[in-house]
């Protein structure tokens, strides 16, 4: 709970420091107005949060009125520096991206970053992905391009289909707009 308490107590501190909206002050004299000029850039304001007890670190993330994806994590820690310039690392990310369709991937792996200005996400330690149809693809590491709903996986990539079938490759391209799989280096 003090943990809690000194963590809020640097957040209002830090929040302190954005500009909101207060009473009128005097007029300062013309040599207190050029020292007291914000800074000419901001300072990172710095997260960090871990899950407490069944409650999960979460994190929407809406594109033109739908889901892009839902990230669940057991912790965050993140920076920011002012409108989509933040970026954060969480620990066992569980994210389910979504195609306009409808089509979902169901991704986990023991560290993920998310990147604000573009809503990247790169998966890494590990990753084991998973759609509804069955098939599942594992790789080193895997990023997803939210601009274009791909999700691409690198390093000891295996498809394997419903069915039991394996592809291995170096990479793969999964689709998220119509579903295909293209795996590069497969053997």
């Amino acid at each position: 709970m003090r943990r809690t308490a000194v963590a809020l107590a640097l957040l209002a501190a830090a929040l302190g420091g954005c500009s909101h909206p207060a009473a009128p002050a005097a007029s300062p004299s013309p040599a207190a107005s050029a020292s007291s000029a914000p800074p000419a850039s901001k300072p990172a304001i710095a997260v960090s949060s871990r899950r407490n007890g069944s409650k999960y670190i979460l994190l929407t993330v809406r594109k033109r009125g739908r889901k892009s994806y839902i990230l669940r994590a057991d912790s965050e820690t993140g920076r920011y520096f002012g409108e989509d310039s933040g970026l954060s690392s969480f620990v066992n990310p569980h994210i389910t991206f979504y195609a306009p369709d409808g089509k979902q991937i169901v991704a986990d792996a023991p560290a993920g970053t998310v990147v604000e200005k573009d809503k990247s996400v790169v998966m890494s330690g590990g990753v084991h992905a998973r759609m509804a149809n069955g098939v599942t693809m594992t790789s080193d590491t895997m990023r997803y391009d939210d601009g274009a709903q791909v999700a691409h996986g690198s390093g000891n990539v295996v498809v394997t289909s419903p069915e039991g079938e394996t592809l291995r490759g170096d990479t793969v391209d999964w689709n998220l707009r119509d579903g295909n799989i293209a795996v590069a280096g497969a053997r």
